[in-house]
């Protein structure tokens, strides 16, 4: 139960090996630095950049008879497969595109045009890549758009709600796994439940970009018909967004060649390097697991890392909060706020922060000058503008570690915090 509430650190040999996997994990070209931005970029596992470099180097394509095209069959096809197994899907089919917003746009508008009803619902909390699909494909097959509001309290969206939004008419629920600047994660488990009370054939897609990297997702458990990711959030490679559709979904028409299967969404060939990326990925989640669990199935390790890994984050949280004996935590020193943190266990690894005495852009560039690395989020930028104002902050500072971060990075945020929040720096 404490571990639940508090987390639970890795053991100091396991993220020692960890850190040696990741490219710059305490340093870029320009200079040392702790990475806390997570949430926007990411960090990236060496072994990615290097089948980055190996694989598109070959002058073969993925279904040529040639020797030189056998790794990149094999990188194809186990990339397809462990997206799969990230998802937790055992059915539907996968589609890979440039970015996961250009393969969210693209499932929209394929179930907009071809599914029964006259409106949509989503949220006010969703990245532009949900509501701003919703908008642009109900405008065009003439649906309503129904939005349902942030709780300015929880940073999350009330199951009561959301779920008011939908009738037997709903075509399709379209909504954020977790926020990407609130750091919540809804109630999915729940809203999924009540909408098909409501309406059993509506669609649900379900954007899981943020929450990936730090949970655990299972859409067959859900009972969902799409979920999209970002693999360079969990440490693969950029230039690649993977979408999961359903059954259901995958024969509807949609853009594809005609002489090839109703199912497959394939357009010309899919990147191996990025693929192949997924299953490094993978491996490195599930030799995670293996230090807490002595099955050999892959995605029940792949499911023990990730827990280990949600249980690790928890704790750098914790401490961040709370600080320790030596140490205060944010919630200790004066002038500085945190935001939508009534229960760790209910969001993932990250924090927006605001200070009293100073600006949000200014407080970045002083975390920066100090060798730690965090965002801002402002109404200025268009990704932020409808989320900030839902919740009623102008910009905030966002803070997001991820599992490979260490206690002693923490600690040295909070002493560089501080000094912001007084002034010293």
């Amino acid at each position: 139960m404490q571990d639940e509430q508090s987390g639970r650190f890795f053991p100091p040999e396991l993220i020692k090996e960890l850190r040696k996997k990741i490219r710059y994990v305490d340093h870029d070209p320009a200079c040392q630095r702790i990475y806390f931005e997570s949430a926007g970029g990411s960090l990236t596992l060496g072994a990615c950049c290097d089948a980055a470099a190996e694989l598109n180097a070959i002058p073969d394509f993925a279904n040529r008879p040639t020797p030189g095209a056998a790794p990149l069959q094999l990188a194809q096809t186990n990339g397809i497969a462990d997206s799969k197994l990230t998802f937790g899907a055992k059915s539907g089919s996968i589609l890979a595109d440039l970015t996961v917003s250009k393969a969210i746009f693209t499932v929209t508008g394929v179930i907009l045009e071809n599914a029964t009803g006259t409106n949509v619902v989503t949220t006010e909390l969703e990245h532009p890549a949900t509501y701003d699909s919703c908008l642009y494909f109900g405008r065009m097959f003439n649906k309503e758009v129904r939005s349902a509001r942030i709780n300015s309290e929880t940073g999350a969206v009330d199951v009561e709600d959301l779920v008011s939004k939908i009738d037997k008419d709903t075509a399709l629920l379209s909504i954020i796994h977790a926020s990407n600047i609130t750091g919540t994660i809804n109630d999915i488990k729940t809203i999924v439940r009540e909408a098909r009370k409501i309406n059993p054939n509506i669609y649900i897609l379900l954007d899981s970009t943020q929450h990936i990297p730090h949970g655990i997702i299972d859409v067959e458990q859900l009972g969902v018909d799409a979920a999209g990711y970002a693999p360079y959030k969990m440490l693969g490679k950029r230039g690649l967004g993977i979408m999961w559709v359903s059954d259901r979904v995958a024969t509807m028409p949609h853009p594809h060649f005609l002489e090839g299967m109703p199912n497959d969404w394939d357009l010309g060939g899919y990147e191996p390097a990025g693929l192949y990326g997924i299953t490094l990925v993978t491996d490195y989640i599930c030799d995670i697991g293996k230090h807490y669990s002595a099955s050999e199935d892959r995605r029940t390790l792949f499911e023990a890392g990730m827990e280990a890994i949600e249980l690790q984050e928890r704790a750098l949280i914790y401490r961040i909060l709370h600080g320790s004996s030596e140490i205060p935590g944010v919630n200790n020193i004066p002038g500085v706020n945190i935001h939508f943190v009534q229960d760790i266990t209910k969001r993932d690894c990250i924090l927006p922060m605001t200070f009293e005495n100073i600006d949000t852009e200014t407080a970045v560039k002083k975390f920066i000058a100090n060798g730690i690395y965090v965002y801002h989020r402002s109404r200025t930028n268009k990704m932020s503008r409808r989320i900030l104002d839902g919740i009623g902050i102008p910009s905030l500072v966002r803070v997001a570690p991820m599992h490979c971060n260490t206690l002693e990075e923490v600690d040295r945020f909070l002493t560089v915090t501080a000094g912001i929040a007084t002034g010293r720096l």
